[in-house]
């Protein structure tokens, strides 16, 4: 016999999602308690046909309130909590109801698996709370019972009981905008009663970084985590915002601002090592100082006392011994020592395992996509096809495993080098390439890497020259081609006319057998231009 379940959901037109998440719930829980908040479809007579107990509460753009109504309709021992665009499939049905069994802890969480179009996104939410133990939630928006959870002094536990979540499979065009404008609005709303809110605002601040509004978020970010009292208990939110700021102060290489930020959160989160991690991040890609970089995640690791605790997986699993093992093999990698590497992908990859299975209370039976069996030539593969939506760090990561089981080749350091400039870490871009280079100089994507970077630093007559040299190297690969039509477009000129141009600029400079390609290439798309053609056939005579 086990414990008995209330299922509560908040819902609103809900029709089309609705069976499918009751009729996944239905077997485990005694109760189904429905709150609507308006809805004008069939969702009220979906509810009551599964024997849901529907409420109604109008809607106040306050998804705490609304959480906690539905919270107090619940009478079970244990409330599940989820959306109608959520479901979880059979074989994790025995594991809830082993979790609600074990007594181990107050609160779960679980991942929730969402599909979006560039692939899976995995985040960890609060399923399972006990309840009459008096949790409720905090915040109008990202509602959250961490705070209640560390007043009453309860236990939480991570599982991988996995939900699936399918509201952002079918998105329409500009609704994921919409929505990020709907949640910063009520951000808004609530900073105008409550000003000093420390959370809201830094909430406020994550939602407008995916906006083009970067300073605004800069602004609430470091408002926010100045604000964030000596006695607040660590949320989610709270190590996400250092995150977001680090990495903006590394971008902006405003290196004072990011060692202040690192010294508060040495303050508000006790992660003096991984301060220290953070600036070996910053020697490594941002200075492009591998051998610095690389004494610094070994200081680091010597200094990693505990293993990754409940609130890393929760705000900073970034910033733990497993993110700085890998960073420690990574260096090894870009400084050819790949004996080294391979021990500490492998320390890393073990770490990670036992930190899991740790967390989920030995409740799993999940298989662990074991990375290191696949061979070098796999991994490249893999890096070429990342599953997930942080495309260019898992390239990035992949190519580096490939590399610590062989050498890395001029391809890889010009795939690192295209990471790398995707995150505007331009210099170490440069010295990728520059690495590429000592093994090949026969390398037109080199060339037109170059052409980016030259683009993003606002040199355009570079940016030509370069994406012209790629093109003449190479002039069958469409990318190429596509790279100079865009770069001379934006000089208003044809590529055609680009090629002319640079072409004779490079013969009077010095580069003349660059030059000469480049008119000869200019020659097959303007064969009667007698001029070039003259010049051609007494320079090549």
């Amino acid at each position: 016999k086990y414990p008995d379940i209330s299922l509560v959901l908040i819902v609103k037109n809900e029709e089309k999602d609705l069976p499918r998440c009751l009729e996944s719930f239905k077997d485990i829980v005694k109760e189904i308690v429905v709150v609507d908040t308006g809805s004008t479809d069939r969702t009220v007579e979906i509810a009551k046909s599964y024997g849901a107990r529907v409420e109604f509460f109008e809607w106040t753009n306050d998804f705490a309130e609304a959480r906690n109504v539905s919270l107090g309709y619940a009478s079970c021992e244990w409330i599940l909590r989820t959306d109608a665009d959520e479901y979880i499939e059979e074989p994790e049905k025995a594991k809830l109801l082993h979790c609600v069994n074990s007594g181990v802890a107050d609160i779960y969480l679980c991942p929730t698996v969402s599909k979006l179009k560039a692939g899976e996104q995995t985040v960890e939410n609060v399923r399972l709370i006990r309840n009459h133990l008096g949790v409720v939630y905090h915040y109008p928006i990202h509602e959250t019972v961490a705070l209640s959870a560390a007043k009453l002094g309860l236990l939480q536990c991570l599982t991988n009981i996995e939900f699936l979540h399918s509201g952002y499979e079918f998105l329409e065009e500009g609704s994921s905008e919409r929505k990020t404008e709907r949640n910063i609005s009520v951000c808004s709303q609530y900073l105008e009663k409550y000003p000093e809110d420390f959370y809201v605002r830094l909430v406020r601040g994550l939602l407008l970084l995916n906006t083009q509004r970067k300073a605004d978020a800069i602004s609430d970010l470091e408002r926010g985590v100045k604000d964030i009292p000596d006695d607040a208990s660590p949320v989610k939110y709270m190590g996400l915002a250092y995150i977001a700021l680090c990495q903006q102060y590394v971008f902006e290489k405003r290196d004072i601002d990011l060692i202040n930020i690192l010294l508060d959160a040495q303050v508000d989160f006790n992660v003096y090592s991984c301060m220290m991690q953070f600036i070996g991040q910053v020697y490594c890609f941002n200075r492009g100082d591998w051998k610095r970089a690389n004494k610094i995640f070994d200081w680091t690791l010597k200094r990693y006392t505990t293993k990754l605790t409940f609130s890393d997986v929760l705000f900073a699993d970034k910033f733990n011994e497993v993110e700085c093992l890998t960073l420690m093999a990574e260096t090894c990698v870009l400084l050819k020592e790949n004996d080294k590497a391979r021990k500490y992908y492998l320390q890393a990859k073990k770490l990670k395992k036992n930190i899991r299975e740790q967390s989920e209370n030995q409740n799993s039976d999940k298989h662990y996509e074991d990375v290191d069996s696949f061979s070098a030539e796999q991994l490249r593969i893999l890096a070429k096809t990342p599953k997930e939506n942080l495309k260019y760090f898992e390239t990035y990561s992949n190519i580096l495993r490939a590399a610590s089981k062989s050498e890395l080749t001029a391809q890889d350091y010009l795939d690192l080098a295209n990471c790398q400039i995707q995150i505007n870490n331009l210099i170490f871009a440069r010295k990728l390439i520059d690495e590429s280079r000592l093994i090949s100089t026969d390398l037109p994507f080199a060339s037109n890497l170059e052409s980016l970077i030259a683009l993003k630093e606002k040199d355009t007559q570079k940016g030509l020259e370069k994406a012209i040299e790629a093109f003449i190297q190479d002039p069958g690969n469409e990318k190429y081609q596509q790279n100079v039509e865009t770069v001379a477009s934006i000089l208003k000129m044809s590529p055609v006319e680009a090629l002319r141009k640079t072409g004779l600029e490079w013969i009077t400079s010095g580069k003349a057998q660059s030059g000469i390609f480049a008119l000869m290439m200019y020659s097959k798309f303007q064969p009667d231009d007698q001029e070039i053609k003259s010049f051609l056939a007494k320079y090549l005579n």
